[in-house]
């Protein structure tokens, strides 16, 4: 349903309108794509909790603007959202995405902290869909990433990961082959890190997911102490990122437990 840009940026349209950010294009690092967006909940949720979202696109695509139906849904859970660019293949190859989305997440933490009366200054949730959920997860399984950014995982109140790939060596597509050429499971591999300090996750995926198959979510709820897997019946890999929507698309089998999850881990005490 979602194949090309352009059928996503109709859907965006249809299901959020002319959402704009309230904060527009701030650049967290010297590359033109290393810029986010951010969308604040009604004045009266606010200062808000963070989420921060990670789009997929296989690593070679994506547009933050394409996103605002996220951040309109979290911002009427009360939520601050931040959607962020992150540089691309062929111009960078892993592991520059997940830095990216390190230094992204240090921006937006520090925003926070210069903006009391809009945004809580503590923990972020991430959340992302497909290739967005792998770097939000790989981003906290190997912690380098968030130490170079001088963060460490307290800093995460809880990652949601939709169809995301967490367990996919050897590279056998040609999305992952650019992406990852000759790097080892060992460092790529979600399912290969010490995964005994992870936050608590929420992976959902559908069973009829044939881009990225649900034994990725599977073997990391194994192996992670505070995972809860959520597999929704014949349901495809688009299916999880439109449940979000508002209109013909939403889906509660999604949406209930993503609710959940956000009100749990990181409630923003008006509700």
């Amino acid at each position: 349903m979602l194949a090309g840009c352009d059928k996503l940026a109709a859907y965006n349209h249809w299901q959020a309108g002319d959402l704009k950010p309230d904060v527009a294009a701030l650049s967290y690092g010297p590359d033109d794509r290393q810029v986010l967006d951010l969308y604040l909940p009604e004045q009266s949720m606010q200062p808000a909790p963070l989420l921060v979202w990670f789009y997929g696109g296989s690593w070679d695509s994506g547009d933050r603007a394409k996103y605002a139906f996220v951040a309109k849904r979290f911002n009427e859970l009360g939520y601050a959202v931040a959607i962020h660019d992150y540089r691309l293949v062929p111009d960078v190859h892993f592991p520059a995405f997940i830095e990216d989305g390190a230094s992204a997440v240090a921006y937006v933490k520090q925003y926070a902290a210069q903006h009391p009366e809009q945004i809580k200054d503590g923990p972020i949730m991430l959340a992302g869909h497909s290739a967005g959920a792998y770097n939000a997860v790989q981003m906290v399984s190997d912690p380098v990433y968030l130490k170079a950014v001088d963060l460490d995982r307290s800093a995460i109140a809880g990652i949601i990961g939709l169809s995301g790939p967490y367990d996919f060596y050897p590279y056998d597509v040609a999305a992952t082959q650019n992406a990852f050429g000759d790097t080892p499971a060992s460092e790529s591999q979600p399912v290969e890190m010490d995964l005994a300090h992870m936050p608590p996750l929420l992976l959902v995926t559908g069973t009829r997911d044939h881009t990225v198959y649900p034994r990725n979510s599977r073997r990391l709820a194994e192996l992670a102490p505070k995972a809860e897997l959520v597999e929704i019946p014949d349901t495809g890999h688009a299916g999880t990122l439109i449940a979000l929507g508002f209109y013909l698309t939403t889906d509660e089998q999604v949406l209930a437990p993503v609710k959940q999850f956000v009100r749990e881990h990181l409630p923003t005490g008006k509700q």
